[in-house]
């Protein structure tokens, strides 16, 4: 592109700063988002659950429940 003149090391640096700023404004917005609840990480993967699964689910929960103080639930989705 440089050799044919379609591109230069001006537009090269303007498009770097560019996409840095869109990709830092994207990013910025994300973690402004709530994350999905944690119990999420068990859907959408099997159309059962095996029993293994739903038993680290059920592990979890009750971790949670017992001691959710120590963990950012806040930034949490119920």
């Amino acid at each position: 592109l440089g050799h044919r003149g379609w591109w230069d090391e001006q537009q090269e640096k303007e498009w770097r700063k560019s996409s840095r700023k869109m990709v830092l404004e994207a990013f910025e917005q994300a973690e402004r988002e709530p994350k999905p609840p944690p119990l999420l990480l068990f859907s959408d993967v099997y159309v059962e659950m095996p029993p293994r699964l739903r038993r680290q689910r059920q592990e979890l929960q009750r971790h949670l429940e017992t001691y959710g103080e120590h963990y950012p639930l806040q930034h949490f989705q119920k």
